[in-house]
């Protein structure tokens, strides 16, 4: 295999941004078409009884990118209208948005982040789990997520630091048997020197109130005082000590202390490790965080428990689409050339992972591993592994996932897939090869498996496998066009199936 340099993501960054260049906004109209042709369009049904479907999606959207001295914004957005040939009452449309941005609205002081997802959503683990859109799934819904959050920062004296945000999101489901969620937090941080020079203070609070159209409302608030001692230039200990407050437990809240160390070891600009323990109302926490920067790939590895509420749930449950995963490549390459600007960085690592996927010809919806929908908060441990290598001709992507999630409220049962089982894991893994055949075709396979657990009163199963091969040629200067193959399995204690796929596209870009 033939590699660029440690830079190739950085040139691919590089050169979004030439294009656009001297211009503050930039606007690109898009249609694509789309003809399927799959023998089991309706995964509902019993796996004797599949029939024949060719699905037409047409699909127009746009790109809006802002690159202001106050603003810096990116919005994505397709709407997707599907018809199926032999069962037209199926048709129907989807929207798709992928939008970040932050507005300074005080120079170096007021800032507001936004962000809004809409996107196609599991609602159970342990149902029916379909591997494309064009599926017609009982166990699948549209959810838009949306978040807007000021806040400002600055010094005090020269020698404490500042931050105080809050945090609002709201949450919706197109499914009547899935949750609606409103969320609202407070995030304040102060943080100084000592006389002693390697030692430094930190004290941060949290609150936040979190409301479920059908389960009850939670109420938590925590605050600690971190000491931080730099034991090296490269090595940096630190210890923590505080008090929680929730109602998650019992209906009324309760007030435990909290306590926690880790440390934080970077070695050289491309090695980050860091790893932090606390003991908490539900036990033990933990948050490890590895990354490194070979000359021609990178790795990534984290592992985490902590409470878990939506909307923050959908991003913590595995990268879900091939978008996602190449996105959190790029943000691990490009997070050096951007240390104090995530706005910056969303926007890098936003355009990078389109630019791949149009190298690859991978669809940015590509699923490799899928969340679900839960109607409280619940604890979550999850572990993501993933690796990527990118070349002149050649690249590979592997992630592997595992969870484990488990309901903490008090009196509730039956409102979800937490509530009905004590415990859900989920583990999964997905490898993407990509192969340029010329300047302007491009080959590529995806394989991912994805084993989901129930225990608990009911015991469940179910366990999705998918294979795709795609080639992407350019028929024009604006046109490309695309060309699939697709096989799933899905094996259940109750509806197994499995679904094989011609997929044609023709994508136009204005």
């Amino acid at each position: 295999m033939c590699c660029l340099s440690a830079t190739s993501l950085a040139q691919i960054t590089q050169d979004n941004a030439t294009s656009t260049q001297g211009r503050a906004w930039s606007v690109k109209p898009r249609i694509s078409l789309t003809e399927t042709f799959t023998d089991n369009a309706n995964i509902n049904r019993s796996a004797s009884n599949t029939q024949n479907e060719l699905i037409t999606e047409l699909a127009p959207g746009i790109r809006i990118e802002a690159r202001t001295e106050r603003l810096n914004a990116y919005l994505d957005y397709s709407l997707r209208g599907q018809f199926y040939a032999r069962e037209s009452d199926n048709n129907r449309s989807q929207n798709s948005l992928n939008t970040f941005g932050t507005l300074e609205a005080v120079e170096n002081w007021l800032f507001l982040d936004f962000s809004g997802v809409i996107a196609q959503q599991t609602i159970s683990a342990l149902g029916t789990q379909s591997t494309s859109n064009t599926a017609i799934n009982n166990n699948s819904t549209e959810t838009a997520t949306y978040r807007l959050s000021p806040y400002i920062r600055g010094q005090l004296a020269g020698t404490t630091e500042y931050l105080l945000r809050y945090n609002l999101s709201t949450t919706r489901s197109d499914a009547g048997n899935v949750s609606d969620t409103d969320l609202s937090q407070w995030i304040g941080l102060l943080r100084g020197s000592t006389p002693f020079k390697n030692l430094q203070w930190t004290i941060d609070g949290n609150q936040q109130t979190t409301e479920y159209s059908r389960g009850r409302k939670t109420d938590a608030e925590i605050i600690r005082a971190i000491l931080t001692y730099s034991i090296s230039p490269q090595f940096r200990v630190k210890v923590s000590g505080g008090q929680e407050s929730n109602n998650y437990v019992s209906v009324g809240q309760e007030t435990t202390t909290t306590q926690g160390y880790g440390f934080d070891w970077n070695p050289t600009e491309r090695t980050k490790f860091s790893a932090f323990k606390e003991k908490r109302f539900f036990g033990n926490g933990h948050n490890i965080n590895f990354n490194h920067r070979f000359p021609m790939s990178s790795i990534q590895f984290s592992d985490t428990r902590d409470v878990s509420v939506q909307p923050n749930q959908f991003a913590n449950v595995g990268r879900g689409s091939v978008y996602d995963l190449y996105y959190q490549q790029c943000a691990q390459q490009l997070a050096s050339s951007f240390p104090s600007d995530p706005a910056q960085l969303a926007l890098a690592a936003d355009a990078c992972a389109n630019n791949l996927l149009t190298q690859t010809g991978i669809p940015a919806n590509a699923q490799v591993t899928s969340g679900f929908t839960t109607s409280q908060a619940t604890i979550r441990r999850n572990q993501q592994f993933s690796y990527a290598v990118f070349g002149a001709r050649n690249s590979i992507t592997f992630l592997a996932n595992r969870s484990e999630s488990q309901g903490v409220l008090a009196s509730q049962s039956n409102i979800d897939a937490i509530s009905q089982n004590t415990t859900i894991k989920q583990q999964g893994f997905g490898i993407n090869l990509s192969h340029r055949l010329s300047e302007i075709s491009n080959l590529n396979f995806l394989g991912s498996r994805q084993e989901s657990t129930g225990t608990g009163a009911n015991t469940l199963k179910t366990t999705t496998t998918l294979y795709q091969v795609n080639l992407t040629t350019k028929l024009g200067t604006k046109t490309t066009g695309s060309l699939s193959a697709r096989r799933s399995e899905f094996d259940s204690n109750t509806n197994p199936y499995t679904e094989n796929a011609l997929i044609g596209t023709v994508s136009f870009i204005y």
